[in-house]
């Protein structure tokens, strides 16, 4: 008797989805102001220093090295309980999780996380 295997559909869950959408709607909600009053030749020299609400804990993708005003590479680095005590009890360790190993900001995106308000 041949036994039945099932696999799993390439089609994206619904949370998945929904988690791909909070994304988006945080890196536009950070990035509308400086994309809005930039000009092309200043692009390479933005500085994203902008007031946003995102909680502390919160990862996203980010291309390049200019993190808005509270946010770190998620790189594998110790959390100064003394600096980042929300960042700390967020996370709930000593240390940031690597999600960045062997990657190039300059070349690539890479995870961020919100640190501070």
């Amino acid at each position: 008797m041949k036994k039945h295997t099932f696999k799993r559909s390439k089609a994206f869950t619904m949370l998945e989805v929904m988690m791909a959408l909070v994304v988006v709607s945080i890196m536009l909600a950070v990035l509308a102001p400086v994309l809005a009053t930039s000009k092309p030749s200043e692009a390479a020299n933005i500085q994203v220093n902008n007031i946003d609400n995102t909680p502390v804990g919160v990862i996203v993708a980010w291309f390049g090295t200019n993190y808005p005003k509270g946010w770190m590479p998620v790189s594998g680095q110790f959390i100064d309980p003394a600096q980042y005590p929300e960042l700390r009890t967020a996370v709930g360790r000593d240390t940031l999780p690597d999600l960045n190993a062997g990657t190039d900001p300059e070349n690539a995106a890479i995870w961020i996380i919100k640190a501070e308000k």
